[in-house]
């Protein structure tokens, strides 16, 4: 039995709202070999077009067209053949009434094709006041009408768009059909999901040109733009957005490496598509946070009445993976919009910090990655002091919670672990604060902020406690004189970061002791030297930089989990000390 018509057709009727019809209908089009003019996006709402969509084709009988396209969610019937400027008939009325207005050659010499697109059915009472209206107002006229209802877009999309690339076999079929059923039973990525994006963007060896790509490739990133709108729309069905965050976090940068590991961050054309993936990416945490923030800026807003003991995990979790996504769209937001307000995004991310006490709790090593979004992010905002300020807050975290509890962040990185020393009081045997990384890394930012206090009493800590520290540093360096111990060479750093958990690299031990002794301890000055030393000790050129998203980079540290390189904070000025 073929199940893709089946699924198409549940995923259609679920587009209950204009604009989720909307946004997949000029995909179809585009597939089918239209020229779209015009979109609903661009023309929704204007009355004096009264044209959802415009575009140009060569129609079945040979003779190129003119398409006027309606877009109407769900069934026609008597709540909207007829109540109003938005109904049915009146835009359809409409669509004869008023010009389009294109520079395209000879428009308006081509014949008016009108197609009525609902995924519903027509009422059997409104069918006759349809068909009277079509032939009193089209066909008497001599202008071509036809419908395109829930079984003919099911088709054409199950033909066309789906049985292209996204439902191809039975293998890619039962999996997305497995994705669809399972959305909503995990906090995590579906390895279903993660092996259909990389059977669509693995099935061929590109091959296309800078200026026009193949049929095939814009069907595969059409592919992509469509999953993207499937995740979201069943998300939003869900009331759920974090579902398609998370799923779409993952196309995202899988897309991101697919085109690093092809070396087309500089074709336009290929460019032109994942811009559209991001855009999209951007807009979906736009709406998540427009929901969110009103309750992440109340006192202890993102705290839950409902994860019963678990909630002192769950809150601290909860807030951590927030200020993740908030620091990234303000990111984000900060690179393309020239007019974005620096003021009122300080404000935000400060009273989201402030308002959850446990903002600047860490229960994982990794947690460092947020930890730097946040502290980098109030520096690139102007609030040196804020920065400061939570930097101190993490620090009194850790002090409190190895003095209290007898624990350090989780060095092993594994929550259940965390969750378990919670419930019964003692480190399980993976359970690893022996060494941090963490406070490694917070130590060098004591000495660039020239926070002498701290560093002495972060100084003593350790030592009463007998800490390692070490840094991760990729053997990759432009200047390393260990690229002989790189293990995967079949992928740079960047594709490795867009692909993985980096593990290619060492740890450089941080010590308090003077070089060539076992005593003497150096001073706070001194540690600054060395640090000043340091600086050059990682240093890497970024294709992702280059094509102008080093925020991608934050986010692919962020998901598969590898912690910042030391270029992310030791590229702060050490001669021109920070003032208080």
């Amino acid at each position: 039995m073929d199940i893709k018509p089946i699924i198409v057709q549940k995923y259609l009727e679920s587009l209950k709202e204009d604009k989720e019809l909307d946004a997949i209908f000029p995909m179809l089009l585009q597939s089918m070999g239209f020229e779209v003019l015009s979109t609903p996006k661009e023309y929704k709402g204007f009355s004096q077009y009264g044209k959802d969509l415009v575009a140009v084709k060569d129609d079945d009988d040979g003779t190129k067209k003119r398409f006027y396209f309606e877009l109407k969610a769900g069934n026609i019937d008597g709540r909207n053949w007829n109540n109003g400027p938005n109904g049915v008939r009146e835009t359809l009325t409409m669509t004869i009434d008023h010009d389009f207005e294109t520079t395209y050659p000879k428009f308006k010499d081509l014949p008016i094709k009108v197609v009525l697109v609902f995924n519903g059915m027509v009422s059997g009472k409104t069918r006759e006041q349809l068909n009277g209206f079509v032939k009193k107002e089209f066909h008497d006229k001599g202008t071509e009408f036809v419908e395109w209802n829930i079984y003919k877009l099911t088709e054409l999309f199950a033909d066309k768009l789906f049985g292209e690339y996204l439902l191809t076999d039975i293998k890619t079929t039962k999996l997305f059909n497995r994705i669809l059923v399972n959305l909503n039973t995990s906090d995590g990525v579906s390895d279903d999901f993660v092996e259909l994006i990389d059977v669509i963007l693995t099935r061929k060896t590109f091959k296309g040109s800078k200026k026009k790509l193949p049929r095939k490739w814009i069907l595969l990133f059409e592919s992509l733009r469509l999953i993207s709108l499937i995740i979201y729309t069943e998300s939003k069905e869900y009331n759920n957005l974090d579902i398609a965050k998370r799923y779409l976090t993952h196309l995202l940068l899988r897309f991101w490496y697919w085109i690093l590991k092809n070396k087309l961050e500089s074709n336009q054309v290929v460019m032109g598509y994942f811009q559209q993936i991001l855009i999209f990416y951007y807009t979906l945490l736009c709406e998540y946070l427009k929901r969110t923030m009103p309750f992440a800026r109340l006192k202890d807003g993102l705290a839950s009445n409902e994860s019963g003991r678990y909630e002192e995990i769950g809150y601290t979790y909860r807030t951590i993976q927030y200020l993740q996504t908030l620091c990234f769209t303000l990111n984000f937001e900060r690179t393309f919009n020239p007019k974005f307000d620096f003021k009122n995004a300080n404000k935000a991310l400060v009273e989201v910090i402030n308002q959850n006490s446990v903002s600047a709790r860490v229960l994982l090593d990794i947690d460092s990655i947020v930890i730097l979004d946040i502290i980098n992010l109030l520096l690139n905002l102007g609030d040196v002091q804020s920065a400061k300020n939570y930097l101190k807050q993490v620090l009194g975290y850790i002090r409190h919670a190895k003095s209290t509890y007898g624990r350090l962040p989780d060095a092993n990185n594994n929550i259940r672990s965390v969750i378990e020393l919670t419930i019964k009081g003692e480190k399980p045997i993976y359970y690893i604060d022996s060494t941090s990384p963490l406070i490694a890394t917070l130590l060098e930012y004591l000495a660039l902020f020239d926070m002498e206090d701290e560093f002495y009493l972060l100084k003593e800590f350790v030592k009463e406690h007998d800490i390692d520290l070490g840094i991760f540093v990729p053997h990759h360096s432009l200047n390393s004189s260990s690229k002989e111990l790189i293990e995967d060479t079949e992928n740079d750093l960047e594709e490795q970061l867009f692909s993985k958990s980096v593990r290619d690299g060492y740890q450089a031990e941080i010590s308090f002791r003077k070089e060539n002794t076992l005593e003497a301890t150096i001073t706070f000055e001194e540690f600054q030297e060395l640090l000043f030393k340091r600086k050059d000790e990682f240093t890497y050129e970024y294709r992702t930089d280059k094509a102008g998203y080093p925020f991608l980079r934050d986010l692919a540290h962020h998901y598969f989990h590898t912690p910042y390189f030391p270029d992310t904070w030791r590229n702060i000025s050490l001669n021109s000390k920070i003032s208080t």
